[in-house]
């Protein structure tokens, strides 16, 4: 899985131990022999691992699975066991040959928990999934691993472990495979499910699909349009960095990415847009996140980027009216985002509600929109395919890319990533004393720019309407306050400031509208639910806690009629109209 998301999570447990092994080895190669039988949820492994160290070590299991034996060497060791954690005794310092078997049962698969995929491992004949979050393996340290794992499943089953296939047989009896990495990871996850398999190859690169057999008509066309994307970012970033790309369904509607596959919800699948927007983000983040690997510390620039150069991009291929929308959609849900609940760029780490959302995601991704705006489309071109040759499959931040940049043309970038990534907000511009003047034969505009503290230097793009046509300018706004003069072929009819909305800002009023976000993401929005039955009124209670970003507060309808907080109600048309209409 990427260094974001859920994984980050698990990172960020599993630095709360710290092995006693010799400083400055780097991480562990696992070698796992698993079983899993979804049917019953039982699993049997046994992993062995290469240790240098001496003394007492320890590692986390998740504390649902059992250790039934532990040797060191080829002797049995006698482990104590806190919970998750284990530790034994691997006598003098050296390097050991240790060999966990342990086993347990699976927790039964939750659909009505759907954010449970990433955080709990499940099992069942419909789909098992065993995230790394939950160290199903023996986790001897915090930081990246290889890994060689051979599953048996039953033979209805197939499964799959992100890296190369090494080998694979179907019997009678039940069904084997062999995978490993294919470059040091950040945890080992494993997807088990009643799989239709189907494969195809694009450039000596094995592409594949895992599909529960109702979409399995899908395979042909998610088959070519990850044939297309792979094609697209090789010749836009630099080659692809896996053997193999694959496309596994699961059991709830999710959508999470690791190394050489996504695993997505069936249902999510289903719908028609994903193969030409979700599916492409994914497998960019084989180059942003798990082919570069972000350094957390100062925060996670790869949701942006990815988001930047697939989800933007596609609207981009639609035209300049789709990438403006985009823009001013982004723009739109800032402007929802409560101060309280805004911070910088830096601290955001991964997706963890919909409000750092707005800023990891929709804000970063306007940086790179205004970074390659700033430098020319050619030197951000360039200082994305030298970021990449330079720190593939290594550990890099903000400062690593600022450098990057830098160096291909860009020039001293410290204030614009300084302002843009480590202050929280946004700059609020205002446009006042404009007027018309006319120097001899010439016409011209004059206004005055200004903008609050703290102070961000800008260089604003500028639209003059004319009675000769429409006239662009750019100017700078490096202060409180400038004043500004323009020169114009024609008489100026009309002005505007950032009329393409290229500049990550506070909206005006005039320039934005209610969205459902003004709600779902205060904290002091209320919640009316109008139900005609209690069965009714089960999901709409359901729906408010899927829709808020924060837990709901449920209101009755009379004292929501009386409250100014925002207000979310929920109930069939004529109610909601009812209710409206006495409020």
């Amino acid at each position: 899985m990427r260094r974001g998301g859920i994984l980050c999570a698990a990172v960020l447990a599993w630095a709360a131990f710290v092995p006693s092994v010799l400083a400055g080895e780097t991480g562990l190669h696992h070698d796992i022999h698993l079983s899993l039988d979804p049917e019953t949820r039982l699993l049997g492994a046994v992993d062995r691992v290469r240790i240098l160290g001496g003394g007492r070590v320890d590692f986390v299991l998740d504390p649902s699975l059992t250790v039934s034996a532990i040797r060191v060497d080829g002797r049995d060791v006698s482990p104590s066991r806190r919970g998750g954690r284990w530790s034994f005794d691997l006598g003098l310092t050296g390097a050991h040959d240790v060999m966990v078997d342990y086993g347990g049962t699976i927790a039964l698969l939750d659909p009505s928990k759907p954010g449970a995929a990433g955080r709990r491992a499940f099992a069942s004949a419909a789909g098992s999934y065993l995230p790394a979050s939950v160290s199903w393996f023996p986790r001897f340290r915090n930081g990246a691993l290889t890994y060689r794992v051979e599953i048996r499943v039953p033979a209805t089953q197939r499964a799959i472990v992100p890296g190369r296939l090494v080998e694979e047989n179907s019997a009678t009896d039940g069904w084997r495979a062999v995978y490993a990495s294919e470059a040091p990871a950040w945890g080992i996850v494993v997807m088990v499910g009643p799989y239709r398999v189907e494969s195809r190859d694009a450039g000596g690169i094995t592409l594949k699909t895992y599909f529960h057999p109702e979409i399995a008509e899908l395979s042909g066309d998610y088959l070519s349009s990850t044939a297309g994307y792979i094609e697209r970012y090789a010749e836009s970033i630099g080659p692809y960095p896996y053997s193999a790309f694959a496309t596994v369904s699961g059991p709830l509607p999710v959508g999470l990415g690791y190394p050489g596959l996504t695993y997505m919800g069936t249902r999510v699948l289903r719908l028609p847009f994903i193969r030409h927007t979700s599916l492409g983000h994914e497998v960019l983040h084989n180059w942003w996140g798990n082919g570069i690997w972000v350094d957390y510390d100062s925060g996670n620039w790869a949701e942006g980027l990815t988001t930047f150069m697939a989800d933007y991009a596609f609207a981009e291929d639609r035209g300049p009216a789709a990438a403006r929308e985009m823009r001013l959609g982004w723009l739109r849900n800032y402007a929802a985002l409560p101060t309280a609940r805004d911070h910088a760029v830096v601290a955001f780490t991964a997706k963890v509600h919909d409000a750092s959302q707005v800023v990891g995601y929709n804000k970063v991704a306007f940086f790179f929109h205004m970074l390659r705006d700033r430098l020319g489309a050619q030197a951000f071109a360039d200082g994305i395919g030298l970021f990449w040759r330079r720190f593939r499959f290594r550990i890099a931040g903000w400062e690593e890319m600022r450098q990057v940049f830098e160096e291909v043309g860009g020039g001293d970038l410290t204030g614009f990533f300084e302002q843009w990534l480590r202050r929280p907000g946004a700059p609020t511009l205002r446009l006042a004393d404009a007027d018309v003047f006319r120097e001899g034969e010439h016409h011209g505009v004059s206004f005055t720019l200004s903008q609050g503290a703290p102070v961000y230097r800008l260089a604003l793009p500028v639209a003059v309407t004319t009675s000769v046509g429409e006239e662009r300018f750019r100017v700078m706004l490096d202060g409180p306050t400038s004043q500004h003069r323009l020169m114009t072929r024609g008489r100026p009819l009309a002005l505007a400031v950032d009329p393409e909305f290229d500049v990550f800002r506070r909206l005006g009023a005039e320039e934005t509208s209610p969205i459902l976000r003004d709600v779902t993401l205060d904290a002091n929005a209320v919640t009316v639910v109008l139900p005609d039955d209690e069965a009714m009124g089960e999901v709409a209670r359901g729906l408010a806690k899927r829709l808020l970003d924060t837990p709901p507060t449920f209101t009755p309808a009379d004292a929501a009629a009386r409250s100014s907080h925002p207000l979310l109600i929920i109930g069939i048309a004529d109610r909601v109209r009812t209710f409206l209409a006495a409020k």
